[in-house]
């Protein structure tokens, strides 16, 4: 039955009650066509994609009648129309967001005493802005745009509609007052902060996996093992299999000088009585004694236990923690036990996580949508194994989204078999048997942060945190994210310490985008974890741009770069010397910039105005150690002598003479480096033949020659 409401405008003709709200093109393969339009609740779970968070359209929100029908027929029309500046129809994922933010606009305008579309006036709009504005920028965008999709969308509404454009005129940006940055604002993770973390995810993938596999297994074992023994005889009976069982694995801990397991502390509640001594419970672990004696039911034999445990003493886990944590020489942890097994697979998860993430740049919705065949490698044109990953990009894409490869190092590999062996999941890499179903690795921001304290409590030392607290430079951070957002992202607010670097999901593509684009400013680059990571995973993204991380490494090496002309800029401003043939040129468009900006001592220029300027310096800019190359192809030495390799080949000795050439006083440590190790490696040169000794000496004389060119000896400039 159709439902019918009254209303002063045209009656349009909307969906019927049964139709079904999703088209077929999203429920093509599966077991049922999805909800119906009449549905006040539709269920998409099935037909999205597993790491989506939101998977029901909830439309008790809005009141029964009028204004629930108008949601429906709004959301009905937003998976298959495109009105105004619709360019796509939306995809299922974005319509619980949608919907909900509606909801918070349809109750801004009852406040403003509308209780129709169809009455919404100009003085509604007015009034409706300081509701709206009462939300971050982020907040007030959204519903501005909610408004506006409302009237793109008002043929497709059959009773109830708006009458007029909201703000015709004004970008619901410029209306939120929210500013667009060049440089992608979502925080960098500090290095002194993610080497240690990354370094210890890298450790509980290569060595602490062993021990929690083995101890998987170990478990396994004696579970078997215990279901294969007969029935305990009666409670009590001192000649009982049971007693004499416990007896002999008393026996055995006396002889090797071990307590007995204790219970977890996790677990203390379940003995309240029992005290507890430097964090372990002195009382038994029934469980882990029961799997390690090889009993089937202990309960009876507590009193013996804990006399024993008195003697001997109580020891946390059971099972054996045998990696060696680097910078102790000693095991990671005491011991293992059932319960924090459990939880150091959970961290175990995590920690393959953050490798993936980390050295591949994938999204969080691509690395735990990968499948258990994700894993695959190809020989590259110069012989060596190439490592890849096999998955799909979503963001921007079709609902299934688009397969694409990733060009990773080995240690992503190896996350990926350890995945494999700690998760059952059929389909999903990161997904694990919970219950009766299997269910994926969620709520990642949160899981982050609990990994970072986890690190602390097992890895702190007396001089402070593993994972140090962020330089105050770091913690002033916008923390308005402004750069994408996945809708099936999984970004929630966690309670934390205010002092602690808060992780999120986008930190990790972040990061490693920056660090690649300025390694060749930075130390990054000789770290472990940053070894061989630029060549490598750069060169896969050359060939897999569908997902996006190339265009975000141009992007940051475009600031990179400004900020290094920026850094030259002030070297000249401050009487720093230069040599070279580019000299005159880049300094006479520095002296140009000074003047028009009025750059003197004492004028503070302005930095916005500057890098404006600056700009154009960066298009044939090529930063090196020892040279920064301002090239032009016509004039470049390489490119005349080097023409039986086909491309440009700098080498110093032309770099020295070439009229694209420039140094400066920040590759003046630089020469002194390599003057020294120069002269350090090569002070032995008697044994040469005379045209060797010859040669070494013009390098040597060549290096201490730039660096006098450098020398400032008396602040003037070259």
């Amino acid at each position: 039955m159709t439902l019918k409401f009254a209303t002063s405008l045209p009656v349009q003709t909307g969906p019927a009650p049964d139709d079904f709200v999703l088209p077929k093109k999203f429920t093509k393969g599966k077991a049922n066509r999805g909800p119906r339009f009449a549905d006040d609740v539709w269920g998409l779970r099935e037909f999205l994609p597993r790491t989506s968070r939101h998977t029901r359209v909830n439309f008790l929100l809005f009141e029964e009648g009028l204004q629930r029908h108008t949601a429906k027929e709004f959301a009905f029309a937003l998976l298959r129309e495109t009105p105004g500046s619709q360019l796509r129809p939306a995809k299922p994922t974005s319509l619980p967001q949608a919907l909900t933010t509606l909801a918070r606009v349809w109750t801004h305008l009852r406040t403003v005493g509308v209780e129709r579309l169809q009455d919404v006036r100009r003085e509604h709009l007015e009034a409706l802005l300081p509701l709206l504005r009462s939300s971050t920028p982020a907040g007030v965008e959204d519903q501005v745009n909610a408004l506006k999709r409302l009237a793109e969308f008002g043929p497709y509404l059959s009773y109830d509609r708006l009458t007029l454009r909201p703000w015709p005129y004004r970008t619901a940006r410029q209306i939120s007052g929210a500013t667009s940055d060049h440089e992608n604002s979502t925080p960098r993770i500090p290095e002194e902060i993610m080497r240690p973390y990354l370094a210890a995810a890298v450790f509980y993938v290569r060595l602490a996996s062993r021990d929690l596999l083995a101890a998987r297994e170990e478990l396994a074992r004696t579970r078997e093992a215990t279901k294969a023994q007969p029935l305990p005889a009666p409670f009590g009976r001192e000649g009982s299999q049971t007693r004499r069982k416990i007896e002999q694995f008393i026996e055995r801990r006396r002889a090797e000088g071990r307590g007995l397991p204790a219970l977890p502390i996790e677990r203390h509640h379940t003995a309240p009585d029992a005290p507890v001594i430097d964090g372990i419970v002195q009382a038994p672990n029934l469980a882990m004694i029961k799997h390690l004696s090889g009993t089937r039911s202990i309960h009876h034999l507590r009193p013996l236990l804990v006399a024993a445990g008195n003697e001997l003493g109580w020891e946390p886990g059971g099972l054996p923690a045998r990696a060696l944590w680097p910078a102790t020489g000693k095991p990671w942890r005491a011991s293992l036990s059932a319960t924090s097994m459990n939880t150091e697979t959970v961290q175990l998860r995590v920690a393959c996580w953050i490798v993936i993430a980390y050295l591949s740049g994938m999204r969080d919705m691509e690395i735990r949508e990968l499948g258990r065949d994700c894993a695959f490698t190809e020989l590259g044109a110069d012989g060596r194994t190439r490592y890849k990953i096999r998955g799909r990009v979503y963001k921007n894409r079709k609902l299934s989204g688009d397969e694409v490869n990733w060009m990773v190092l080995d240690i992503v590999h190896e996350a990926v078999e350890v995945l494999k062996l700690i998760n059952d999941d059929p389909t999903h890499l990161f997904g694990y048997r919970q219950g009766s179903g299997y269910v994926l690795l969620s709520t990642m921001p949160l899981r982050l942060k609990n990994f970072r304290d986890h690190l602390n409590l097992l890895f702190s030392t007396p001089e402070g945190p593993y994972i140090p607290l962020p330089m105050a430079e770091d913690l002033e951070l916008d923390t308005e994210l402004v750069d994408d957002v996945d809708s099936d992202g999984d970004d929630e607010a966690t309670d934390e310490d205010p002092l602690a670097w808060s992780f999120d999901t986008r930190q990790f593509r972040r990061t490693l985008s920056w660090h690649i684009a300025n390694q060749p400013f930075g130390v990054v680059a000789g770290t472990r974890q940053y070894k061989h990571a630029s060549h490598v995973i750069f060169e896969g993204y050359a060939g897999t741009s569908a997902s996006g991380f190339a265009d975000e490494v141009a992007a940051d090496k475009a600031v990179a770069l400004l900020d290094y002309v920026e850094d030259l800029y002030h070297d000249w401003n401050e009487g720093g010397r230069s040599a070279g043939g580019a000299v005159k040129r880049v300094e006479a468009e520095f002296d140009r910039i000074r003047a028009e900006l009025g750059d003197l001592p004492g004028v503070v220029a302005s930095p916005e105005r500057l890098r404006t300027m600056l700009r154009h310096l960066t298009r044939a800019l090529h930063p090196g150690a020892l040279n920064d190359c301002f090239h032009h192809a016509d004039t470049a030495v390489c490119g005349k002598r080097a023409k039986a390799v086909g491309r440009p080949l700098p080498m110093l000795n032309m770099c020295l003479t070439c009229p694209n050439s420039r140094r400066s006083s920040i590759h003046l440590p630089r020469y002194r480096m390599s003057r020294d190790l120069a002269g350090e490696e090569l002070k032995d040169t008697e044994h040469l033949p005379p045209h060797q000794q010859t040669a070494i000496g013009e390098f040597i004389a060549m290096l201490d020659g730039a660096i006098e060119e450098l020398k400032d000896e008396d602040g003037a400039r070259v």
